[in-house]
């Protein structure tokens, strides 16, 4: 979520008013592209049988994304960082670029990381011990890269969030990565264009107008825009399919992950928690209102730093500051 805290909260007024490149394999796309793990009857996604704990600040948390064997990365407002365990059980965040950031969206795909940047850059390293983010990409006529995933196609799709533009231009960006160069973009273009008009819906439209959060279950996405979560087909020719909306509520939904085959995790930046909705848009839990610090992303745990049922939440504080002591990484987990 990349808008200043005053236009935030006149947001939220206003909603609580009105109410290509070649095909990559599934399992080789990216790590976090299909709906595994617990189903959602087993998992805590409710304050009475769940508690928060945090494992380390980071400024301006923004992203969470768990890359090959576990691997853990969040971005922030300064830097993408690599979530460590030591033997003593405490963690450590180690920043992966030498240039200070924006960071948004991230992403994996044959081997290497994507880091969107609020300043319209795209970032990337090669996943071995010297992962290092290097910008390799200026995008065009976009206000806020944010969220970001790796196509069913091998394609990159960045959500463009309109909010702090003098001219909002809301969509979805699609970057064809170079087959035999994933450290080069071929081209960028415009996957979903939305509408630059109107903050005054109800979310059950198929137009886009504040998008955010983007992740994917094979060739569907499923995305945040503002009070509304909706989903997507992406067809065999690479083309989008219509926007289904799936739920709304007067607020602002940051990023959002899958849980399961069955469900998703969707985080309320506005009121401080967490949802876990069916995949037709139900809501069957949810954490109370403050349980987090305005929420930014969410994720299920991987081992091995983290259970399965474990949810991974990004505590994003005060937007743009990155020196006030509560944001943070934490966990969500089922109380003892």
């Amino acid at each position: 979520m990349r808008i200043p805290h005053v236009l935030a909260c006149s947001l939220a007024a206003v909603l609580a008013a009105c109410g290509q490149s070649a095909a990559v394999p599934e399992d080789k796309a990216s790590p976090n592209s299909r709906g595994t793990g617990p189903s959602v009857e087993e998992l805590c996604v409710n304050t009475d049988c769940g508690e928060v704990i945090p494992l380390v600040a980071i400024p301006d948390a923004e992203n969470i994304l768990f890359g090959p064997g576990g691997r853990l990365f969040v971005s922030g407002g300064q830097n993408v960082y690599e979530i460590t365990r030591a033997a003593d059980g405490a963690f450590a965040a180690e920043p992966l670029s030498a240039l200070a950031c924006n960071f948004t969206g991230l992403a994996i795909d044959r081997n290497h990381l994507y880091a969107s940047c609020g300043d319209s850059r795209l970032f990337a390293g090669k996943l071995d011990d010297a992962l290092a983010l290097e910008p390799i990409f200026q995008f065009t006529g976009m206000c806020i890269p944010n969220g970001t995933s790796i196509g069913p196609d091998g394609r990159l799709y960045v959500v463009d969030e309109p909010l702090n533009c003098e001219q909002a231009d809301p969509k979805i960006a699609a970057l064809t990565l170079d087959p035999a160069d994933p450290m080069r973009v071929l081209g960028q273009e415009t996957w979903i264009q939305g509408s630059p008009t109107g903050l005054l819906w109800l979310g059950q439209d198929n137009v886009m107008r504040f998008p955010n959060g983007l992740v994917r279950d094979g060739n569907i996405f499923f995305g945040t825009d503002g009070g509304s979560v909706f989903s997507v087909v992406v067809g065999d020719d690479g083309a989008a399919g219509e926007i289904t909306p799936l739920f709304f509520e007067p607020t602002a939904h940051d990023d959002l992950g899958l849980a399961g085959p069955d469900g998703l995790l969707v985080t309320d930046f506005f009121k401080g928690r967490i949802l876990l909705l069916s995949r037709d848009g139900a809501l069957l839990d949810e954490t109370a209102p403050g349980t987090f610090v305005e929420p930014s992303s969410v994720r299920l745990g991987q081992p091995p730093m983290f259970e399965p049922t474990d949810i991974l939440v990004t505590d994003k504080g005060v937007i743009t500051d990155n020196s006030l002591p509560i944001d943070h990484l934490v966990l969500f987990r089922r109380k003892p």
